[in-house]
């Protein structure tokens, strides 16, 4: 079986498990994906979208029952977290919808607002928002880095064109990594 037809039966259903285990990275090559037709853009993005969203209300779900999971009560005992939660109550609603754009905030996050206090019906409709806008916009940052490196390199191998693709979201999520580091010693 090739590639390419394997990323065609099988591309979708990896992009909502990946999205579901990392995120960005995975939905961005969904978008370069959906560039070389292996599906289509917005079915890349619900893709994506459903993964988030699946992840999200788990995380605010285990957030809100924390006492019940140690790695839950470690990771809302750290430093962080602590001033996430002061911070959260200032502005709620805004962080629903904003925690996933945050880089290294999402798990974290969705534990924070689930242990926060905010009615699940709230989160549940303001993350379904938050995780289509993050989608949609990963998404055609991955369709626009496809169209790039075919402008670039020209129609290249699946396997090239994903070679490259790959090189740029860990190039991206290292850079992002460590401006979040940098910002978080000040």
């Amino acid at each position: 079986m090739s590639l390419e037809t394997l990323m065609s039966a099988w591309g979708l259903p990896a992009v909502f498990a990946g999205t579901i285990v990392e995120g960005e990275g995975v939905a961005f090559l969904g978008g370069a994906l959906a560039h070389r037709g292996m599906f289509s853009y917005e079915a890349a993005a619900l893709a994506a979208t459903a993964g988030a969203f699946v992840v999200d209300q788990a995380m605010f779900h285990i957030g809100r029952h924390s006492a019940r999971f140690a790695f839950a009560r470690r990771m809302l005992a750290r430093p962080v977290a602590k001033d996430l939660l002061a911070r959260l109550g200032q502005r709620p609603l805004l962080s629903c919808l904003g925690m996933r754009f945050v880089f290294g905030m999402k798990t974290l996050g969705a534990l924070a607002l689930g242990a926060s206090g905010i009615a699940p019906a709230t989160y549940l409709a303001l993350d379904l928002i938050s995780a289509a806008v993050w989608a949609h916009a990963v998404t055609a940052l991955g369709f626009g880095a496809g169209q790039t490196i075919e402008t670039m390199f020209g129609r290249l191998s699946l396997h090239s064109h994903l070679a490259i693709a790959v090189v740029v979201v860990v190039l991206a999520m290292g850079l992002a990594e460590l401006a979040r580091r940098c910002h978080t010693r000040r």
